[in-house]
């Protein structure tokens, strides 16, 4: 077992990271929260495979909990579910006091995050990530939010959970799409942050498809909520430092879009972005060009899914533009100087996008 501490603001908590210990997880609410009120919030694709494990848990220990199940994917993360969950939470009685727990992937998360932080104008939430991306990134930090059509988590709050549940078996049961958009963000962390992080992994992918060794995966998830947990410690509200984090979003976010949303994972989109916004960087001479070529080939190991072809760079500039890193009407992008420790927020131009998307296309026919 391997515990991380957040310190976002005046606020503190704690990561647990244990493997094969989601049947323990009632026992551990208890003794740090006592026996508590209020609803599980999951998606149909965990409730089927882990309802018993979880529900069982929460009853032995003395739990009072219903469950709201939404569908998978990010066609559920809109201001419609949340309206339909909040109703629904009122059904269920909820108080201040009563507890959301999150059980799911980032969707989930954020979905599950914002609708605690807004109902009765904020109630505990506790987050339980079951994919890659969500344990090592959107579970922790407090970022939440829902989409609109004109754009990705265009409506969010910042709330910190009461405490991130993180058991990596249930890696176990993810699907190839799923882990390859969970290694983006550690490799992202390793970009803008380790340098031996992102050598590690790349090495060591099959540690994320096998699953034959524990500690390692743990020792790994716990190094990229270790950074996160630093960088948000300075930067709560995503107005300085925290913006490293953003890196291949600016593209990613974008190329999601205009992907349609669930059609593509938020982290395989990302990826897409990093390779183009590694590119923007070494054109403009921040990033050597053997060290573009590394992440390049690094990123493109992937069986990426296609870029949506139908997506204009005009369309493209709309969602990127429409984005919530736009400042002043600056399209702002994180670039690289380095692998590892190097990253830098700077004001990226409209034909810098453009020419970024040509050289993706180019780069995806080869």
């Amino acid at each position: 077992m391997k515990t991380v501490d957040v310190e976002p603001g005046n606020t503190a908590y704690s990561i647990i990271i244990d493997t094969d210990s989601l049947s323990g997880f009632g026992e551990f609410v208890k003794e740090r929260f006592g026996k508590i009120d209020g609803a599980v919030i999951t998606d149909e694709t965990v409730d089927r495979l882990y309802e018993d494990e979880l529900t069982d848990s929460l009853e032995e220990a003395g739990h009072d909990c219903g469950k709201l199940v939404v569908e998978p994917g990010e066609g559920s993360k809109n201001p419609e579910t949340a309206k339909n969950l909040y109703r629904d939470l009122v059904g269920l009685e909820l108080h201040r006091d009563s507890f959301i727990l999150a059980f799911g992937g980032g969707v989930v998360g954020d979905l599950a995050g914002f609708v605690a932080s807004t109902f009765l104008r904020g109630i505990p939430v506790i987050q339980l990530p079951t994919t890659l991306l969500a344990q090592v990134d959107s579970s922790v930090g407090g970022k939440t939010a829902v989409d609109l059509p004109e754009g990705k988590n265009l409506v969010g709050t910042f709330y910190q959970p009461e405490a991130v549940f993180i058991d990596p078996t249930v890696l176990e049961t993810l699907d190839p799409a799923d882990v390859r958009s969970g290694l983006g963000e550690v490799l992202k962390y390793g970009l803008i942050w380790d340098e031996d992080l992102f050598r590690e992994v790349n090495k060591n992918r099959a540690l994320f498809e096998e699953f034959n060794e524990p500690a390692e995966l743990e020792r790994i998830i716990a190094r990229c909520c270790e950074i996160k947990a630093e960088i948000v410690k300075g930067d709560e509200k995503d107005r300085g430092i925290r913006q490293l984090l953003n890196f291949g979003h600016t593209l990613g976010h974008g190329i999601e879009a205009g992907a349609g949303y669930g059609e593509m994972k938020h982290g395989e989109a990302v990826i897409w972005g990093m390779i183009g916004e590694s590119w923007i960087s070494a054109r403009r001479g921040y990033l050597a060009r053997e060290a573009l070529e590394e992440i390049v080939n690094s990123l493109t190991d992937f069986a990426l899914p296609p870029l949506p072809r139908d997506l204009s760079t005009e369309e493209l500039l709309g969602y990127v533009k429409r984005d919530k890193k736009v400042r002043e009407e600056r399209i702002n992008s994180v670039l690289l100087e380095g692998i590892g420790g190097e990253a830098i927020v700077k004001e990226i131009s409209e034909s810098e996008v453009t020419a970024a998307w040509d050289y993706l296309t180019e780069l995806e026919e080869e």
